[in-house]
């Protein structure tokens, strides 16, 4: 993957590097679930309005 992923939820936040979802064979869909999942919310808090996305690329050496 090239993008990895960061949820944040009122005081809780998750993030997952890129390769995690290539590793796994996630869709889109599964990579913000587990995003969710690492934050400690439930697994579709990123489909609400108060959720922030953030997307990054990173060099993993």
């Amino acid at each position: 993957g090239k993008h990895g992923l960061l949820i944040r939820k009122g005081s809780k936040s998750g993030l997952l590097l890129p390769q995690v979802a290539t590793e796994h064979h996630w869709d889109v869909e599964h990579f913000l679930e587990w995003t969710c999942r690492k934050a400690g919310i439930s697994i579709d808090a990123w489909k609400e309005s108060d959720a922030e996305i953030f997307i990054f690329s990173a060099d993993i050496f």
